[in-house]
């Protein structure tokens, strides 16, 4: 077992980062190493290591600065943020989203709809 987790884990995410060293513009690259690591140790969760958390953020964080207008991406990175970290933690997240892809509907549907879920102060809401 090594920082990403097993073996085998730990192989698939070097050889994909193997992949975007010598070509970052590959979507379906980037998509299979946010799959792979959501898939670390059986699913990333809040019991999770510290290693596997810090391996899933620094992954969404690049391919979201590199691909900013994937709403859908935006929407399950904070999903995850908020089974690991809670309300917060997941509230930046949408707030990085909006604020990089302002005219995104689906995302700001998204947005306000978890705001109206975790929030139960209607005042809080409208800001």
């Amino acid at each position: 077992m090594d920082a990403f987790g097993g073996d085998e884990e730990g192989a698939e995410l070097k050889k994909l980062l193997a992949e975007l060293a010598e070509d970052s513009d590959k979507v379906e690259t980037w998509e299979a190493l946010v799959r792979t690591c959501e898939g670390l140790e059986g699913g990333i969760n809040r019991n999770s290591s510290s290693q596997a958390i810090t391996a899933l953020r620094d992954v969404y964080d690049r391919f979201l600065a590199k691909f900013p207008l994937f709403f859908g991406y935006w929407k399950k990175y904070a999903d995850l943020e908020f089974s690991i970290a809670g309300t917060e933690a997941a509230e930046m997240v949408y707030e990085r989203g909006v604020a990089g892809i302002t005219n995104s509907v689906d995302l700001w549907t998204n947005y306000c709809a978890f705001k109206t879920e975790t929030s139960h102060d209607a005042d809080i809401i409208r800001e």
